[in-house]
């Protein structure tokens, strides 16, 4: 039920079933069900056939999840991460009736980990 988990869902290396689409974050639309998850409906009336299905197909969704894992890992960066909120909050910006501007007054807070992921 929470959006925010699905990337850590797949940096754990299983296979994951992904129920609906009534939460989104900014790289969802880029996933592709089958190539890097297995999509279940919101009414879960195929869960009984998609586990079977994994069970029996064991190479098939060990692919599917080292997909997802390489996905998550190779486009979701930190940098990644930023450039969509920066994009996102410029876009933003232009759609408001006042004009934007920095407070000379507030400081930047900048972690001591540069290097550190998100993920």
């Amino acid at each position: 039920a929470a959006s925010f988990r699905l990337k850590h869902l797949f940096l754990c290396g299983s296979l994951v079933f992904h129920v609906g689409e009534d939460w989104l974050e900014f790289f969802y639309p880029a996933l592709k069900p089958w190539v890097h998850y297995i999509p279940v409906s919101p009414s879960l009336n195929e869960v009984k056939d998609l586990i079977n299905f994994a069970k029996e197909n064991d190479e098939v969704v060990k692919k599917i999840a080292n997909r997802g894992k390489r996905f998550i890992t190779k486009h979701l960066k930190m940098d990644d991460i930023s450039c969509y909120w920066k994009k996102l909050l410029f876009q933003y910006a232009e759609l408001l009736k006042y004009k934007v501007g920095r407070r000379m007054e507030y400081q930047e807070i900048v972690s001591p980990h540069k290097h550190k992921s998100e993920l």
